[in-house]
């Protein structure tokens, strides 16, 4: 059984920028530049206290475009556990200035805004903070993957409160971008026309001096992580008797197979919801080397049945029944992927999101029950996938 998705995004020559890794891929059809950076630094590299420092570095980062006075680059982005993401694409003729936009976030220079812009998007990401306090649905996600997975911090994101929010300086801001952007973990990709070389390598020749690894750093250039919170949980007040499934796999590792396993027409999900309640949410979160998969049921009845069926499962081939689905779930992704990779956006895109930070190896792969007691995850039963 072919276990990996299809159509692979191909990349293309590797160039150099000083301590950044930079792809360009050359597409003969294109009539634009896309371009993805990654940067290693995300909510995990929050300062105690100050949780949603990384994701207001973000927002002042896209604001912050030297070039504004020539009507700017816009740019979206996109902060996670360990990574921000920044994108945009770009008229051929002038890839340079997209590139150079990049380059400059790159370098690890914390943004300068003026105070007013600063409390301006101080506010959007309280905005964003309300709706999880509202919400609590979105600070179960978190909780679940910190509990489930042998990685620590996969909680960061829900970590943020707008107490946290409050407290954040300048200086907070500057200082995780100064530590957190340049180095190891950053890699830019691009991808246009051939003609939009030249103007892609004169960009990367002008700045080669400013993306160099910071002062110190020696051969490793992988970002310091603060030391993870002794103790303490994420409080999930009202959502006592949510059950869940969890899935550990490694980040990095496509599989079909292990898709469809918490798909709707999936033997863990479909079957409990032939005869019960449906799930009410599913969602992922994603580490350094960890990627957790869940799904979420309100009736706390459904317990026993799904940790009857994931005994079930695990006790035998829990491959067999996927068989034809996972050969569905292949033709599905292949027909998505390739409408993903027609345009130089959605392949830069695509490679940023595979991109692999440097890290450890991922913990073995496994399946888990939840349910929420006392405003804390615990676990009903956990099994190996071999």
């Amino acid at each position: 059984m072919n276990d990996t998705e299809a159509v692979p995004a191909a990349r293309g020559t590797v160039l150099g920028s000083g301590g950044l890794h930079v792809e360009w891929e050359a597409l003969p059809w294109a009539h634009s530049v896309g371009a993805a950076l990654v940067v290693g630094c995300g909510s995990r590299d929050d300062p105690a206290g100050r949780e949603g420092t990384a994701h207001l570095a973000e927002h002042l980062q896209v604001l912050a475009d030297p070039a504004a006075g020539a009507g700017g680059v816009p740019l979206d982005a996109v902060t996670g556990v360990d990574r921000t993401t920044f994108r945009g694409t770009g008229d051929p003729d002038d890839a340079g200035r997209l590139v150079r936009r990049l380059l400059d976030i790159a370098s690890g220079r914390g943004p300068r805004t003026a105070p007013d812009v600063f409390e301006g998007e101080r506010n959007a990401v309280l905005l964003e903070t309300r709706r999880m306090d509202h919400r609590p649905m979105l600070r179960l996600g978190p909780a679940l993957a910190a509990a489930a997975a042998d990685e620590p911090g996969l909680d960061a994101v829900g970590r943020t409160t707008t107490r946290s929010v409050g407290r954040i300086t300048p200086a907070d801001v500057r200082g995780v971008v100064e530590r957190g952007y340049p180095g190891a973990g950053a890699r830019l990709f691009l991808a246009g026309p051939p003609g939009a070389a030249d103007g892609v390598r004169a960009a990367l020749d002008r700045h080669r001096p400013t993306c160099a690894p910071p002062r110190g750093s020696g051969g490793d250039t992988t970002v310091p992580r603060r030391p993870a919170e002794p103790g303490g949980h994420l409080p999930l007040d009202g959502l006592d008797g949510l059950v869940a499934v969890t899935l550990l796999r490694p980040r990095d590792t496509p599989s079909l197979t292990l898709d469809a396993l918490l798909d709707p027409r999936g033997p863990v999900v479909g079957h409990p919801a032939e005869d019960g309640p449906r799930p009410i949410g599913r969602t992922v979160v994603e580490g350094r080397s960890e990627r957790v998969d869940m799904v979420v049921w309100r009736a706390e009845d459904i317990a026993v049945p799904l940790e009857r069926r994931l005994a079930q499962l695990v006790a035998g081939d829990w491959r067999a029944p996927l068989a034809a689905l996972t050969g569905r779930l292949r033709d599905a992704r292949a027909s998505a992927r390739h409408w993903q990779l027609a345009t130089p956006l959605g392949r830069v895109g695509d490679a940023a999101d595979r991109y692999a930070l440097p890290g450890r190896p991922c913990g073995p792969r496994r399946i888990a029950l939840w349910r929420v007691t006392g405003g804390t995850p615990e676990c009903l039963a956990r099994h190996p996938l071999p």
